[in-house]
């Protein structure tokens, strides 16, 4: 993975549906402050994030999307709004199911909010309810073509973990949020990367998977957590976007109003919206991915 142009294989049929997203919109889907991707890839079926927990299921229903069915679960970070569900969704699937975490993900989490840790951080009590358990900082093939990064390395000067974190209630451990990874995925159209709260920074993140491949970015979507971000750093950021040439941009969750209407402002019909119901399908010949 340490040479450029090092990823092969491509997934030559992709959908991916968000199931759980502040907001919704259809007959009977819910919103909840969190996030949750529902990825189909050649036949395999990942989970990427699982919300808070209060909407997972009733939307993976009213979706006709089969939790039970699941191949792989994958956690972006350790914050409830991403993990929360965890418990409920290992439930259905449990023992056949393979579960990728980051070993910072089981650290206690707190904000001004409070306690935002994972539900569940005993990993014992994890590998009894999985098929495989996989905890590593490196980056890791999930399937042939698709794979979540490492961690991210934190180089751009104007790039934060968006909010105030630590991992103590008396606020005294400093959370660099060093979980933080993304997925990305190899494509006849190029690479798509689905996104948790990029913590570590948009630029950060694109700059780390150009690291291991030269193939073009397609489609970037997820949160960006710049919903404090100021002038300048908004700035560097569609400037890094526009330097990707990416074509679809679905950002959502915790990317704040005013940065989403900077970026319609800036690509226009390059966005989507990412709310709970949508779809994006990448195929060889496919024009309009987003529905």
């Amino acid at each position: 993975m340490s040479s450029q142009g090092s990823i092969a294989a491509m997934i030559q049929h992709l959908t991916i549906t968000v199931l759980v997203e502040n907001t919704a919109r259809g007959r009977g889907l819910l919103g909840e402050h969190g996030l949750s991707w529902w990825i189909e890839a050649d036949g395999q079926r990942i989970l990427f994030d699982t919300g808070q927990g209060a909407v997972l299921t009733h939307n993976a229903e009213r979706l006709n999307l089969p939790l039970a069915s699941l191949d792989a679960i994958a956690l972006s970070h350790g914050h409830d709004d991403h993990a929360g569900g965890l418990s409920e969704v290992l439930s259905i699937c449990g023992d056949r199911v393979d579960l990728y975490l980051h070993p910072e993900s089981l650290k206690p989490k707190y904000s001004p909010r409070g306690d935002i840790s994972a539900p569940l951080r005993n990993l014992e009590a994890l590998q009894r309810r999985v098929k495989r358990l996989v905890v590593t900082a490196e980056p890791t093939e999930i399937q042939s073509g698709l794979w979540l990064t490492g961690t991210i390395p934190r180089r751009h000067p104007l790039e934060d973990t968006g909010g105030q974190f630590w991992h103590d209630a008396e606020h005294q451990q400093v959370d660099e949020l060093l979980d933080d990874r993304s997925l990305f995925i190899e494509t006849p159209k190029g690479i798509v990367v689905v996104l948790g709260c990029a913590h570590a920074g948009i630029i950060n993140i694109l700059a780390s998977i150009r690291d291991v491949t030269d193939s073009p970015i397609y489609a970037v979507m997820g949160g960006m957590h710049l919903l404090h971000a100021a002038e300048e750093r908004l700035a560097a950021t569609m400037e890094t976007l526009s330097q990707y040439d990416i074509q679809h941009i679905g950002a959502n969750h915790c990317t704040g109003t005013k940065a989403i209407a900077r970026l319609w402002q800036e690509f226009g019909d390059r966005c989507f919206e990412a709310h709970v119901g949508t779809r994006f399908e990448v195929t060889r010949d496919q024009k309009s991915p987003a529905s």
